[in-house]
């Protein structure tokens, strides 16, 4: 273990030999490319100069991130100067004096006031301000000799005592709204109000004439400007109302016979021959009027025209050529398998005696074949072709 202790020891001997005597070993360690290698907080060429806070305005430090305020100065990052007077803050030849708390006073020269000694005694200072309604007291920062007042808007006058503003307060009654003119106002009444300032009571206005619909007959109501009316008419309606219907003019009556005079009959008129009368109740100017009458004849047709009997002729001879048709291919048909079957029936006979002849060709020696033939009903040969020749 010594000898263990005894190389280490040698061993930093050698590294503070390559690095010089004066690199710290406790603020830094020596590297043999870069030479002493400082802590975090420290610089220098030996590692002995400390780096102060970050932020730290007017301080210094006596160990790594301290920020130690210089005289004067105070806070975290000593930056706050407790030295106010030394930014002379009162102006012009005012004195400033420090509190000690953080505050100052400024002495104020002859002629000169406020907190910084900034404003010159005027008469606006010294009498106070005379302005009203508001108004700003000026003195031209005291060199002035008398004062002034900038009037707010709506007043006037060299005390601002004037209203220049008519619509303060509003004149205009029953709600209305007011407009101002400088030191004229006007009134924009509401309905049924009227007058300089809404006081009077108007009529109500008139309705619209076209509301009423005084257009007859389906006609169009037009307002005029002046406040009148006047009516579209529909065809066949006149009138500034459109009441007036137009009639289709009637047609020109021919010319009638002249009337018979009305005679008037006294008593000593029957008195006269019966001749006589007769002539006097008919004169012999005028003639009866003699009608003849005759009646329209028709023609006494039959009941079935020429042009309808030739459609139900070409009718029927159409309905017979089918009812031909039809018959003819059915009785094809049938004819067909007729034969069909009679040449099958041949057929089946012929193949029938072969067959026996061939029994009974054989010797005496020879045993007796029996033959059983078995023959098919006859069937429809609907289907077969008409080449069938052989079974």
């Amino acid at each position: 273990m010594q000898l263990i202790g005894f190389i280490l020891v040698v061993t930093g001997i050698a590294k503070g030999l390559e690095c010089g005597a004066g690199c710290n070993a406790e603020r830094g360690h020596c590297e043999k490319a870069v030479g002493c290698r400082c802590k975090p907080g420290w610089r220098g060429k030996s590692c002995d100069q400390c780096i102060p806070f970050p932020g730290c305005s007017h301080g210094t430090c006596e160990k790594a991130w301290q920020c130690i305020c210089q005289e004067g100065w105070v806070g975290s990052h000593c930056d706050q100067d407790t030295r106010l007077c030394s930014s002379q803050p009162c102006s012009g030849n005012a004195t400033c004096i420090e509190t000690g708390t953080g505050g100052f006073l400024c002495v104020c020269p002859r002629g000169f006031v406020g907190e910084s000694c900034r404003l010159r005694k005027g008469p606006c200072l010294t009498n106070g301000s005379p302005c009203q309604n508001g108004g700003t007291c000026t003195d031209g920062g005291g060199a002035a000799v008398y004062s002034s007042c900038l009037c707010p808007p709506g007043f006037a006058g060299d005390f601002c005592e004037i209203n220049a503003d008519g619509c303060q307060p509003n004149p205009c009654l029953h709600g209305g709204n007011c407009t101002n003119h400088g030191l004229a106002f006007a009134c924009d009444c509401p309905v049924g109000f009227s007058g300089f300032t809404c006081n009077d009571s108007a009529p109500p206005a008139a309705p619209p004439p076209c509301i009423a619909r005084p257009c007859a007959n389906a006609g169009v109501c037009a307002e005029k400007p002046d406040g009148s009316f006047s009516c579209a008419c529909l065809r066949g309606f006149s009138g500034p109302l459109c009441a007036q219907q137009h009639r289709p003019r009637a047609k020109p009556k021919p010319a009638r016979a002249p009337e018979h005079r009305v005679l008037s009959l006294t008593p000593q008129h029957y008195a006269l021959p019966a001749r006589a009368f007769h002539k006097l109740l008919r004169p012999p100017e005028t003639e009866p009027l003699k009608i003849t009458l005759k009646e329209a004849g028709h023609s006494s047709g039959g009941p079935v025209t020429h042009g309808q009997l030739l459609c139900f002729s070409v009718l029927a001879l159409l309905t017979c050529l089918v009812i031909l048709g039809t018959t003819g291919i059915v009785f094809f048909g049938r004819c067909e398998t007729w034969l069909a079957n009679a040449k099958y029936s041949q057929l089946v006979r012929q193949h029938r005696e072969h067959l026996l002849r061939e029994a009974g060709a054989g010797g005496p020696d020879e045993p007796e074949n029996s033959v059983n033939i078995i023959l098919p009903e006859k069937i429809r040969l609907t289907s077969f072709g008409r080449h069938y020749t052989s079974i």
